[in-house]
This record gives structure tokens, C-alpha cells and sequence, in this order.
């Protein structure tokens, strides 16, 4: 069932209770023959009489309580129904024969005068006027706050005491419709107390017990018992069904009772079993109250419903002891209306909270009304004024007599009154309800305030800085989406949370406010999650407020309480949701303008980066007899993190060459190729052996940045001797072909090959091989080697040993071109994932 038609429901069952009281208060006070007996209600086999009222005609007949009554006016009679059929026979003044049973065995005639009077009497009247100002006080909250669940059950609970006071509590009668009152108020009687218990565990508030949760909070785990049984307290559905179920129950076994004819107990013409259950669900919700009284964080709400606990309490107990205790313990009930006097206090102290401390949040609006109707009056007033004034001026004249001109008077002055009070109006909202009139400026000027700013921080600034003054809020902040997915406090830069975490999917979920003791309530099993509400709430914090953009969260408020201590009424909360959704497209775009500016700065970082990389890269091969070199580097992104570099040593005949693939993409790959090469290089003028220097120059590496390493090898080459002394650190083995050797194959791998800088201290070592004229070596990164295909299928070591068999010449630029050309067809149309730098060699010399 929708939100309109369960509120259409309320009301048709409102104004039927409300005609069914208004029935039972015309039947009381309607003048009709009267004998003065007061019948049990539950009277079989004649009527039973409970009560004859002082002075009346059964009275001065001698019919006694406990007489049954069996005929009147020589006409038998079974039930109630009947009697009242012979009284409507009889006239006023006249004297009636009953036919009396008073014990088995002993019956009388006996005559009765019929009175013309009525049932009702001032106990009655008082009682009315409760009931009807419990419906006054009920329809006013559910018509002024309908999308509030507590102010709908607050409707429903009214409405119960309406048809309790006006139908149970009513005086026994013959007539017709006594029967359906008193069964209509006996049914209140039952559904009161499951409504009045209901209300008290929503009410300000739904309740929340956490017992199972200090187990966690001692460095236990909650028992799965506890656990289940505080969700079972802190409103599951069976909870609620069995609070509603029982009542029914109790009632159909007492309606069984009396179709079987056995003894139904009464107190004050009520089964006991009703009273029974009105007391004991009335002590439940007094013990929710309190519950609520001590756990409330708000000081507001926790006076405001300690006032209702106490006012309820002086409201129920007189009538517990001299409506229930008393008429149960002497079999009597005069003292009943001493019981029922002060439950006056039940909608006296409800309607006190309701002004005074916003309870259900209607306080603006009782303001206004009270405003409004005394506006009213005072144009009213004038316009009477106006009218006497214009009577007395013209009275002597022919116009006074004319109808024509009262009517002409009043088609001009109803018009300058209404004008009038429109002009009236606008001053009065701003002189009473300022905060209010200025929500709609606000929004104008938040608009146009956000619109056109495209700094990030100034927008949040602006929009926390604003919703303090606007709301007169103790304080706001506001949390924001990082490049990591991540929400993070611009006040508070340590308290940041992930998009998946439960409050996270809470607020994006609602798209509305949320208090924070209903987030903390549903998020106390996630650390993550409840860390974080746990510091907002020690800051003061009452509400969050999502800022969600096309069901994306951009991020979220974080409100204190307001400085009158007031809550967040229906008002602020729609106006902060307004802010919200101007907040989301502000941000969005401050986000996007970000976004864009940084990738500005990148790219244009990166140019330089590029520039920088391509002037460290020799721009010539050395030149040594019988050695010739070629090589070069295609990097996968703009900047790569691949390098090759040349070390010539003071003896012409001696070479060293260093190639690397520092980890990872973009600027820091570049930034630590640059530091690796000084290294090495500085390295290489005093240390001669390539896994020494390995070892001194890994320990510098590492200290630079422990998350990444640089995948080198180092070679030294002697022309004269035709040797090549090598380190391998984390790098493809280069591929020698030698001549008659039938393919390229990768030289001796040394014992240590770690990437250096990924272990503090690693023993490298080094490895020699003698070169032969006609040798060609091929020095790579794994660029090479793990090129893939659309199908992630590697191009290898086989295929790259493959491809410099097939395209080995005397031209190094021509078998270069081959090789790309191979691994390029291998890739196809697929992204190049990584650099791929190299270099070839070959001797010459005989």
C-alpha cells in the first residue's frame, strides 16, 4: 500500500471513530423514557441489573441491583434490545408494570414511573471532552506532519482514547445503539494498548537497544541469542506482529466466553481481561519511554520525553488504582471518576511538549496558525469596522436603504481587505519566521553562487559555510570523493572512508538525510564504518547529508546540532536536500574542471619528462674498432621507464654499458630511471666489476623508494681482449649468435639476478664471456618477450631468438627493422603494455 492510500485509510478510520463518538455522545444526552435501571452489558435471560440511578422510578419501585428484570408492561423481555423496544412503547409520566425476578424462586410485580431523562451526566461530559481533545490534538499532528510515521501512530493511538472515553466509559443504556458503542469501545479498549506501546517505542524516535554491542565494545563477541533478540527489540516485523496479535486473541476468547455462556468478569462494564492488557502493555511502553529518556544524545528530546514519562504516569496511575485496583478489590466504582479525572493530563502534557518542545516537529506550525488566526481577526475586525462606519455615515441618507449599495460596498471593500492582508502577510513571515522566508532566497543565491565557480575548495567552503548560517547550526563539514575512491574530511584529512563501506552505501542508498543515531544503530558491525561515526558523533555531529550525482556519491555533510537545540524540522531537511542536489552539480563540475586541469598539468609534465628522457639516451654509438652498435626504445606510454647508457673508460679499449626497466609507468618511472643511471655511472668510475658495483649501487636504489625497483644489467666490454664481463639484475639474458652455432642462444645467467632495490643487500655476482669476430648480441628489455596478441598470447624468447636468426646481417639498422617489424605483426591491432628498449652489437675485428 502507497504513502497516499495508507493515509487516506487513517482518515476514514479517524472521522469513523470520530461519528461514532459524536453517535454516542447524541444517545447520552438525547431525552427519551426512562426507568432509571443501568443494565449489565452482557445480560442474558432478561436484563440484569447493575446499577438503579438514585431517584428514579425503579428506585422508588424498589428494584434493587442484582433483580433481573423479565417483563414490562405485561410483555416479556429477554435481552436489552427488548426493553428498550416496551420504553419507546411507553409515554413520559406514565407508570409501567415490571414483572421482577429478584432471587430464584422469588418474583414480583412491581410499578415503575418512566421519566424523560437523559444518560449523560457531567462525569460523562468530562470524559467526552478528553476523548475529543485526544482527536483534536491527533489530527493535527498526522494533518501537519503526514509523512512522519510516529505523528500517524500518534493519529491512531487518539483515536483509540477517543472511542475508550466517549463509548466504554459511557453509561449503560437499553437502547439500540448501546450495544454497538459499548462493543465499538471495548474493541478501543483491546487495539489501546498494542497503538499506545507501538507509539512509545517510535517515539521521538524509533528505539534502539544495544546490549549486544557492549559485549563487542569489552573485546567480546555477541552471542548469537543476544544478538538475534535485540533485532528482534529493535523493531522486526514479528515483534510488531505480535504486539497486534495478542489483543484480537484475548478479545475472541473473551467473546467465546459469553456465546458459551459462561461468566465474564467486569470492571467498570469491561472484561478484566482487557484491563489486564492495558496494564501491562502500558508498563512496556513506560519502560520505553524511559529506555528512550536515558539513551536520547539530543538534551532536547531527552526533557521533552521525560515530561511525556511523567505526565503519562500521573495520567494512568489515579486511574489504575480507583478505575481498576478499587472496583476489583470492592466491587464498587464510585470512586471511578477520580481515576479518570486526571488522564485530562495524558493530551494536556502531549500538547504542551508538542509547542514547546517541537515534538513530531510542529511547533513552527502551531505558530503559524495561532499567527495567521489572529491576522485574520484583526482584518476581520476592521473590515466590521468598516462596514458600521459606513452604515452610521450613510444611515440618514436614501443610499442606507438601498441594497444595491451594501452590495456595492462590499464588491469594493472585500477586495482592499484581501489586498490588505497579502500585504500583511510577507511582513509577518519575515518578522516571525525569517529562517523560514529566507530558505527560498537562499536557494536563488546558493545557485548562483555555485554556478559559475569552478575551484573545488571554494565551492565546499562556500556550501558548509552557508548551511551553518542559513540552519544556525553549531558547526557543518563536509566530506569529498578522492581519485581513490575514497570520501575524505576536508577538515579533517585522517578520517576518510571507502565508497563500499556500509555508511557509504547507506547515504547513497537514501539520498536523503540521515540522523546519525540511526547510521550508527544499522553500521555497528563494520569497524570501518562505525570508527568514523563514532568521531562525527564525539564532534557533535546530528545529521549526514549525501551528495549523490546520477547515483554516483560525490560525497557528504556533516551537521551538529542546531544552536536553539531545536531539530531538523520537515523545512530544513527538504532544504538541504535541495542544497544537496545544488551541491552535487557544483561539484561535479568543480571536480571535472580539476580533473581536466590536472591532466593539463600531466600532459604537459609528461612533455617535458619525454624531453628529458630522449636528452639522456646517448644521441650517438660509440665508436671502437671492430665493435659497432645500434639500438633504441619505444616507450609505452609518453614516458617510459627504460634506458640504455654508455660508460667509456680512460682506456680507449674499454667500454661500459648499462641497460634498465625501472618499474612502473609515467613520471616516477622516469624520475628513478634518471636517479639509477647517475648511480650507476658514478658507481662505475671507481669499481671495475659489474656485480660489486651492482652490490653498492642496490643498497642506494633501495633507499630512494622501497615500493619500486630497477630491473639492470652492466656490462664492461674490452675490445682488445674481446670480453664482455656482465651483472644481471632482474633483466632478460642477452642473446648471442654466434656463427656455426645454429641459433641465437642467452649467455650464461649469473647465480644472483634480483632487480635492484628490491632487497636491502643481495650478493650479486659476475659472469664473463670471450667474444668471436662475426658475434652479434642482442641486448633487450622485457618489452620484447612479452608483446602480446589480441589473445594475450607472448611473442617469447623463442620467437625473439627466431627473428634475430632470420634478420642477422652486417647492417645492425636492417636486423633491427626486422625484428620490430616481427613483434609489431605479432601485436596486431593490440595496446603496446610495455617499453621495449634495446640494443645490438656486433664485432668485427679478426
Amino acid at each position: 500500500m502507497n504513502f497516499a492510500a495508507r493515509r487516506k485509510l487513517l482518515l476514514v478510520f479517524g472521522f469513523a471513530g470520530l461519528a461514532i463518538a459524536l453517535a454516542s455522545l447524541a444517545d447520552m444526552f438525547a431525552r427519551r423514557p426512562a426507568d432509571g435501571i443501568v443494565p449489565y452489558p452482557y445480560g442474558q435471560d432478561g436484563v440484569l441489573v447493575r446499577e438503579v440511578v438514585h431517584g428514579s422510578g425503579a428506585e422508588k419501585a424498589g428494584i434493587r441491583p442484582g433483580d433481573r428484570i423479565e417483563g414490562i408492561n405485561h410483555r416479556i423481555v429477554r435481552r436489552a434490545s427488548d426493553a428498550s423496544r416496551e420504553l419507546l412503547r411507553c409515554r413520559i409520566g406514565s407508570v409501567v408494570d415490571y414483572l421482577v425476578l429478584r432471587t430464584p424462586g422469588e418474583e414480583f410485580t412491581t410499578r415503575v414511573p418512566i421519566s424523560g431523562r437523559t444518560l449523560g451526566d457531567p462525569t460523562y461530559l468530562y470524559e467526552a471532552i478528553i476523548g475529543l481533545l485526544f482527536f483534536a490534538i491527533g489530527f493535527f499532528v498526522f494533518w501537519k506532519r503526514p509523512e512522519d510515521e510516529a505523528g500517524w501512530i500518534f493519529f491512531v493511538v487518539c483515536v483509540l482514547f477517543l472511542l475508550f472515553f466517549v463509548c466504554r466509559l459511557r453509561p449503560a443504556s437499553y437502547w439500540w445503539v448501546d450495544l454497538f458503542v459499548q462493543n465499538t469501545g471495548t474493541i478501543s479498549l483491546f487495539l489501546l494498548p498494542a497503538a499506545f506501546l507501538h507509539f512509545f517505542l517510535v517515539f521521538p524516535r524509533p528505539n534502539r537497544f544495544r546490549f549486544a554491542e557492549r559485549d563487542r565494545g569489552e573485546g567480546g563477541s555477541p552471542s548469537p541469542a543476544r544478538r538475534a533478540f535485540q533485532e528482534f527489540l529493535n523493531g522486526s516485523r514479528l515483534l510488531y506482529f505480535l504486539i497486534y496479535a495478542v489483543p484480537p486473541v484475548v478479545f475472541i476468547l473473551d467473546v467465546r466466553r459469553q456465546i458459551l455462556g459462561r461468566p465474564v468478569a467486569l470492571i467498570s462494564g469491561a472484561p478484566v481481561a482487557s484491563w489486564v492488557l492495558l496494564g501491562d502493555y502500558l508498563v512496556l511502553g513506560l519502560v520505553a519511554l524511559a529506555h528512550s529518556a536515558f539513551t536520547l544524545e539530543n538534551p532536547v528530546e531527552r526533557r521533552q520525553v521525560t515530561q511525556v514519562f511523567f505526565g503519562t504516569i500521573l495520567g494512568t496511575a489515579p486511574f489504575v488504582v480507583f478505575g481498576i485496583v478499587f472496583p476489583t478489590a470492592f466491587h464498587n466504582d464510585a470512586y471511578v471518576f477520580w481515576g479518570i479525572a486526571p488522564m485530562i493530563l495524558i493530551p494536556l502534557t502531549f500538547g504542551y511538549a508538542i509547542v514547546r518542545y517541537q515534538i513530531l516537529n510542529v511547533r513552527v506550525i502551531v505558530r503559524k496558525s495561532i499567527l495567521y488566526t489572529a491576522t485574520t481577526a484583526v482584518i476581520f475586525a476592521l473590515y466590521a469596522g468598516a462596514l458600521a462606519a459606513a452604515n452610521s455615515i450613510f444611515a440618514s441618507s436614501r443610499l442606507a436603504t438601498s441594497r444595491l449599495f451594501f452590495f456595492g460596498f462590499f464588491l469594493v471593500v472585500i477586495p482592499l481587505f484581501e489586498f490588505l492582508r497579502r500585504r500583511l502577510q510577507t511582513p509577518i513571515d519575515r518578522l516571525f519566521f525569517r529562517e523560514k522566508m529566507d530558505y527560498q532566497n537562499a536557494m536563488l543565491e546558493v545557485s548562483e553562487a555555485v554556478a559559475g565557480e569552478l575551484d573545488l575548495a571554494k565551492v565546499a567552503d562556500y556550501l558548509t559555510a552557508r548551511i551553518v548560517s542559513l540552519l544556525r547550526t553549531a558547526g557543518a563539514e563536509i566530506f569529498l570523493r578522492d581519485r581513490e575512491n575514497r570520501l575524505v574530511g576536508r577538515e579533517h584529512r585522517d578520517e576518510r572512508i571507502s565508497l563500499g563501506s556500509l555508511v557509504a552505501r547507506f547515504l547513497r542508498g537514501s539520498g536523503r538525510p540521515r540522523e546519525i543515531g540511526e547510521l550508527a544503530s544499522g553500521c555497528w558491525g563494520e569497524p570501518e564504518s562505525a570508527r568514523l561515526l563514532a568521531a562525527l558523533s564525539h564532534r557533535g555531529v546530528r545529521l549526514l547529508v549525501p551528495v549523490v550525482y546520477r547515483e554516483k556519491l560525490m560525497g557528504f555533510f556533516a551537521l551538529n546540532g542546531k544552536l536553539s537545540e531545536e531539530e531538523f524540522d520537515g523545512d530544513d531537511l527538504r532544504l538541504l536536500e535541495t542544497l544537496a542536489n545544488q551541491a552535487a552539480t557544483a561539484i561535479e563540475t568543480a571536480w571535472l574542471h580539476d580533473e581536466m586541469t590536472q591532466q593539463a598539468e600531466f600532459r604537459r609534465d609528461l612533455e617535458i619528462a619525454r624531453d628529458i628522457q630522449t636528452s639522456l639516451f646517448p644521441k650517438e654509438f660509440p665508436r671502437m674498432t671492430g665493435i659497432r652498435f645500434t639500438g633504441g626504445s619505444l616507450p609505452a606510454r609518453i614516458v617510459g621507464g627504460d634506458f640504455y647508457d654508455f660508460f667509456p673508460f680512460d682506456s680507449g679499449s674499454r667500454l661500459g654499458f648499462v641497460m634498465g626497466d625501472v618499474s612502473g609507468k609515467s613520471i616516477p618511472a622516469s624520475l628513478l630511471m634518471v636517479a639509477s643511471r647517475e648511480i650507476i655511472y658514478a658507481g662505475s668510475r671507481g669499481i671495475e666489476d659489474p656485480g660489486a658495483l651492482f652490490r653498492a649501487s642496490n643498497r642506494r636504489i633501495y633507499d630512494i623508494k622501497r615500493k619500486m625497483f630497477v630491473a639492470m644489467s652492466y656490462f664492461v666490454l674490452d675490445a682488445e681482449a674481446l670480453s664482455l664481463r656482465y651483472a644481471i639484475g632482474g633483466q632478460p639474458l642477452p642473446l648471442l649468435l654466434r656463427a656455426g652455432n645454429g641459433g641465437a642462444v642467452p649467455l650464461e645467467p649469473p647465480e644472483f639476478r634480483l632487480p635492484l632495490g628490491a632487497l636491502k643487500d643481495v650478493p650479486y655476482d659476475t659472469r664473463e664471456v670471450y667474444l668471436k669476430p662475426g658475434d652479434l648480441l642482442f641486448f633487450y628489455t622485457d618489452g620484447f618477450t612479452e608483446a602480446m596478441d589480441a589473445a594475450m598470447n607472448p611473442f617469447g624468447e623463442e620467437l625473439l631468438a627466431e627473428s634475430l636468426a632470420r634478420h642477422a646481417s652486417a647492417d645492425l639498422d636492417h636486423t633491427a627493422s626486422g625484428i620490430l617489424a616481427d613483434v609489431r605483426a605479432h601485436v596486431g591491432e593490440a595496446e603496446q603494455y610495455d617499453d621495449m628498449t634495446f640494443l645490438l652489437m656486433s664485432v668485427t675485428k679478426a
